[in-house]
């Protein structure tokens, strides 16, 4: 006989029996095939006690779930237990779990076939296994805290679809479910790509759809970012706070605000054959230029802009300038990126701009020096926000250089 919401424990064989559908669904890319997907209800209580949230931290980095959100799980009119305790209170849609096929095996016994891909029938779960949440993490956390206001939500039935993959398997579904409805944030999105892009066990069409353009040039931007955070000689090394990771005293910037210039830098077409720790390499000897001329800026990051998102997105545009400058040298090292960026070091007077017959903004003729770029002391402009703005910054940047070089064969 079925009892608890369809639910039959059977401690003597070690597993669990439900009552629900197998349903097979496909796709026609390549290395896709059938799938099957078990959907049945349990109690609220037990999916509490089996449930796993596989989220990503410095230390676990196959780890997937973004932290959660209090606002959502809050008792007002938009959290989760404020709709369980005060509205509503349905989940109409279901939560989607996982059972790692290297944890164990789930196995359907058939009682009848609707058609080719629907059967009815008991899914048989071992009792030892833990069941990931790729979706409906928020739900289940608002369930766990209504419980505690009032024991019977442990009996509220949860409806779950469960598939029984590979650990990929729910990397892949997690994104495709969540960054298709634009909810995974930035910073792990970039994170999941990489894993993707490292995953050699994954079908054809993921390379071919997902791993593509822009996602990946992001996806290689996170393996740059990563050795700038762990090279021995690079300025940023354990400075970086990567997602998921605690912000500490060290910390000078997280991770997607790299993510997002290198994956811009990659752009380019002198770049974009590099590997990715060639090009962290250029990067590693760039910054480390930066921090030679500004020192204090990486000292005290807080209380300078050059490391906030404007600094951060002006020199990435400025790179393939100074490149170039350094590439038609023949010498692209740290020492010559620093003699080129050191320019910017250089006041630029009226007169020489009448000499030239060239134009450049006033905030840009007085030296870019640490006081430039002090939060306090520095000029309006390190306060604007906006690509077009940090572009305007790097193009004056640019020319403030190309001016001094003018400036400096004229000269001689």
């Amino acid at each position: 006989m079925i009892s608890d919401l369809y639910l039959i424990r059977d401690s003597g064989c070690g597993k669990m029996r439900v009552y629900g559908f197998r349903i097979f669904q496909w796709g026609k890319g390549e290395g896709a095939g059938k799938i099957p997907l078990y959907v049945a209800a349990v109690p609220a209580g037990f999916l509490a006690a089996k449930a796993e949230i596989a989220r990503r931290t410095k230390d676990r980095k196959k780890g997937y779930q973004r932290e959660l959100s209090p606002t959502r799980l809050g008792k007002g009119v938009y959290g989760v237990t404020g709709y369980l305790l005060n509205q509503m209170g349905i989940f109409p849609t279901s939560i989607l779990v996982n059972i790692r096929k290297s944890e164990g095996e789930v196995k359907f016994e058939k009682i009848e076939q609707l058609n080719d891909n629907i059967e009815i029938g008991y899914i048989n779960i071992p009792d030892n296994v833990r069941w990931y949440v790729l979706d409906g993490q928020h739900r289940l956390e608002g369930l766990k805290a209504a419980m505690r206001e009032y024991s019977e939500f442990e009996k509220y039935p949860v409806i779950i679809t469960l598939t029984n993959e590979d650990e990929f398997y729910e990397v892949l579904t997690f994104y495709i479910v969540n960054d298709r409805a634009k909810s995974v944030p930035t910073d792990l999105a970039y994170r999941l790509l990489q894993r993707m892009l490292l995953e050699i066990q994954a079908p054809k069409w993921v390379e071919r759809v997902l791993i593509t353009g822009a996602a990946y040039r992001k996806a290689v931007a996170a393996n740059v970012v990563d050795y700038l955070n762990y090279k021995p000689n690079s300025p940023f090394r354990g400075k970086i706070r990567e997602v998921g990771e605690p912000p500490k005293p060290e910390h000078i910037i997280k991770d997607a605000v790299l993510i997002r210039y290198v994956a811009e830098i990659m752009k380019e077409k002198t770049f974009e054959g590099l590997y990715d720790e060639e090009l962290a390499d250029l990067l590693i000897d760039y910054w480390g230029a930066i921090a030679e001329i500004y020192p204090k800026c990486f000292e005290r990051p807080k209380d300078y802009m050059l490391l906030s998102t404007i600094g951060i997105s002006s020199f990435s545009k400025l790179f393939p300038t100074i490149y170039a400058y350094c590439a038609r040298d023949g010498d692209v090292s740290r020492r010559n990126m620093k003699k080129y960026l050191s320019y910017l070091l250089e006041k630029v007077e009226e007169q020489d701009l009448k000499d030239l017959n060239v134009k450049l903004d006033v905030d840009f003729r007085r030296p870019i020096d640490e006081r430039w770029w002090h939060k306090v002391d520095g000029p309006g402009i390190i306060h604007g926000t906006g690509e077009g703005h940090y572009k305007r910054i790097a193009e004056n940047f640019a020319k403030k250089i190309a001016i001094v070089i003018a400036k400096k064969r004229k000269s001689k």
